[in-house]
């Protein structure tokens, strides 16, 4: 593996790990619900899918200072948000139901208030927590691989990447439990826990 390549696969997943803890924060004091519960495949797919406009629109602000002008998400990354906002909507039924599975594995009481909470009252407070916590998660250092990453999967629909994203943070837990515990039954990164369906 040459030095890019590692560099690449520490930072994106860093930077992408922190993408997805900041996908299922319903708000900062909710980003540790997923020790208590976990997300089937299917759901961290639609949380992803849902939440990625929000991710890549977080990370490009984060990065705007970091990267040159000719980046890609400094050339492109509004034209991603817009076209990976098309299919969200038809997500957020599921995702809406993730993200308060993690709430309730959190705080009993805190998901019973967010399970009461509108649509057009949750859907802005998930989306503002998404942005806002991606946008205070990522390191300037990693904007350069995290860029690059982002071009490399822009050509995918949003639920490929989606699912690839979600692929790619099991497998890398699956990993890192092994090479910890010697065997994994379930697959947890930065807090979050992806069982199967």
């Amino acid at each position: 593996m040459t030095r890019f390549a590692s560099r690449l696969r520490r930072h994106a997943h860093r930077g992408l790990a922190a993408g997805l803890a900041a996908s299922i924060a319903l708000c900062p004091t909710l980003a540790s619900a997923a020790t208590q519960a976990c997300l089937t495949r299917s759901e961290a797919r639609s949380v992803l899918t849902y939440s990625l406009p929000q991710v890549i629109d977080g990370t490009a602000r984060r990065c705007r200072q970091a990267l040159p002008a000719d980046a890609f998400l400094s050339t492109h990354g509004q034209e991603i948000v817009q076209r990976y906002s098309g299919p969200r909507e038809q997500y957020w039924p599921q995702a809406r139901s993730a993200f308060l599975k993690l709430s309730r594995g959190r705080d009993e009481a805190m998901g019973a208030i967010a399970a009461q909470l509108p649509d057009e009252t949750l859907k802005p407070l998930v989306d503002a927590t998404v942005s806002g916590l991606v946008a205070q998660a990522i390191h300037l250092e990693s904007c350069e691989e995290i860029d690059f990453a982002i071009d490399l999967l822009s050509p995918l629909p949003p639920q490929n990447t989606a699912g690839l994203i979600a692929l790619f943070i099991e497998v890398a837990a699956r990993s890192e439990t092994i090479a910890r515990q010697g065997a994994a039954n379930s697959k947890a990164l930065g807090g979050l826990t992806i069982c199967k369906d």
